[in-house]
């Protein structure tokens, strides 16, 4: 029949225009999001995960490596505090010099922290910069 016909059109281009309106990707994370989320989960912890260093090490390279600046900074932080092993300010300040060239003002601050303290001067200039740079970014333990 014409009426049976015209509601199952209707319904039909009404299912259309809602999926049309919907983003492919809903519900669905990409590996780089659910990394990101990992890495911050195991550091801190959460309703779901506990704190585990190991674990936060193994989340965070990964979502570092898809460029994540809070994974990298959170990254150079494991490796500056040494938690999870023993410190190492050299791959701490890689991380944060990764993440302070894309603007991320925790990363900028803990660089300065870090050259801040060497005999080299190069290193006390970088220092400077890193701290000048973290200010500009209005990060408050830099002011």
């Amino acid at each position: 029949n014409g009426f049976q016909s015209r509601v199952k059109l209707l319904c039909a281009a009404a299912l259309l225009l809602c999926n049309a309106c919907q983003p492919a990707f809903i519900g669905i994370d990409s590996d780089a999001d659910v990394a990101a989320e990992n890495c911050y989960a195991y550091r801190y912890g959460d309703k779901l995960r506990q704190i585990n260093f190991a674990q936060a090490f193994d989340w965070c390279h990964r979502s570092a490596r898809f460029g994540n600046p809070n994974s990298q900074t959170l990254l150079g932080e494991l490796y500056y505090l040494g938690l999870g092993g023993e410190p190492d300010w050299r791959q701490a300040a890689q991380w944060f010099e990764t993440a302070a060239k894309q603007g991320h003002a925790h990363a900028q601050y803990m660089l300065y922290r870090i050259y801040a303290v060497s005999n080299d001067l190069a290193e006390q200039e970088k220092a400077e910069y890193w701290l000048q740079q973290a200010r500009a970014g209005g990060y408050k333990l830099a002011q």
